[in-house]
């Protein structure tokens, strides 16, 4: 039954997306859309390198954003867009950045160290519960591929810092300090909803924190 909800959310999925392609396809077509604005800005309108190329990077990345994946129809879905594919490197995702933050826990200064702690143990729970329930990866698909590898790398940032800073610099410190905190409140709503299957709920707490990484 899974497998037939999964075939028909693909097809859904995919009468939905502006373009449904295969991954190399979708780079391939971006890669030269995004050469084509380079040449143009470079050659065309005399714009210096500095500014073209990320211009092109930027345009690269839009075109990709337009097109949706098209997994293989050899792959096996799970449920709606969410194939067995998807969930692996979901849940590797999230067991790495687990890992992250647990190393990073083991030097950290007191003041972040229980939080740290919090936010790895949270991150595997979240792994775990789409291992049995992936429909949840449709909802938390922004914060595994946009802001988790930015919140993990937030707080090694902090983690290293702190060993380097004087005392001068402490109150900075404190105030980093402190919205590193507000990421395990926000990473815990968004386990709640997944142990409560509120999808809700869970796309509003998921934008929340992207929004609270973003600052």
């Amino acid at each position: 039954m899974m497998a037939a909800e999964g075939a028909r959310g693909r097809r859904e999925q995919e009468a939905k997306a502006i373009i449904a392609l295969p991954d190399p396809v979708r780079h391939a077509l971006s890669g030269v859309v995004a050469s084509a604005a380079f040449l143009a800005l470079f050659f065309g309108l005399a714009i210096e390198p500095a500014l073209s190329a990320p211009a092109a990077l930027i345009v690269y990345i839009a075109v990709f954003l337009m097109t949706t994946r098209r997994p293989p129809s050899t792959e096996r879905m799970l449920a709606d867009d969410v194939s067995e594919a998807d969930l692996r490197a979901a849940v590797a995702a999230l067991e790495a950045a687990s890992e992250r933050l647990a190393r990073a826990e083991e030097r950290a200064p007191r003041s972040v160290k229980e939080v740290l702690a919090e936010m790895s143990a949270r991150l595997r729970r979240i792994a775990e519960h789409h291992v049995t329930d992936p429909r949840d990866l449709r909802h938390t698909r922004r914060l595994i591929r946009h802001d988790l590898v930015r919140m993990v790398e937030t707080c090694e940032g902090f983690v290293d810092l702190a060993h380097r800073a004087g005392g001068a610099d402490r109150e900075r410190l404190n105030g980093i300090a402190e919205r590193i905190r507000t990421f395990s409140p926000a990473l815990a709503k968004i386990e709640q909803a997944c142990l409560d299957n509120d999808f809700m709920r869970l796309e509003v707490e998921t934008e929340v924190l992207s929004e609270q990484i973003g600052r």
